[in-house]
């Protein structure tokens, strides 16, 4: 018997096949202020950037809390097309990690436009490219 209407939910997803939702809970590390934990800064990215950014299954997370010194969550959202990132800090720091991953999104934006670009590039010379090259002067 379930008593708590989010239970009956959850039970209601397991049996139609839903995975049930990872437990998002986590302990505040040693070394970060308690307070710094009421005012979260959101925003968002695409997954293909927080992929490239926070590095497969989100690993380089825990090493750019511990080098920003603020805790980071990322969160797919949207089918999976884009990340929610919630940054918990002083708004000072907070600041400061929403402009460093943003300068690194934009830095892979151009990237990914520069590689696109050069596809097309590529593609165009070879349509545009004559059959086997003939040699003019006859080898005697």
């Amino acid at each position: 018997m379930v008593d708590d209407a989010g239970d009956s939910e959850a039970l209601g997803d397991r049996m139609l096949g839903f995975p049930l939702p990872s437990p998002r809970v986590r302990i505040r590390p040693w070394w970060f202020p308690a307070q710094d934990l009421r005012n979260p800064l959101v925003f968002f990215l695409e997954a293909w950037l927080a992929d490239s950014i926070f590095g497969p299954d989100r690993a380089l997370v825990p090493e750019m809390e511990w080098m920003s010194q603020a805790l980071l969550m990322v969160d797919a959202v949207d089918a999976g097309n884009v990340v929610e990132v919630t940054v918990f800090a002083r708004p000072a720091v907070q600041r400061q990690v929403k402009s460093v991953l943003l300068s690194q999104a934009s830095v892979l934006r151009e990237q990914r436009a520069r590689a696109e670009k050069m596809e097309q590039l590529e593609e165009f010379l070879k349509a545009q490219a004559p059959g086997p090259q003939v040699s003019q002067h006859p080898v005697t």
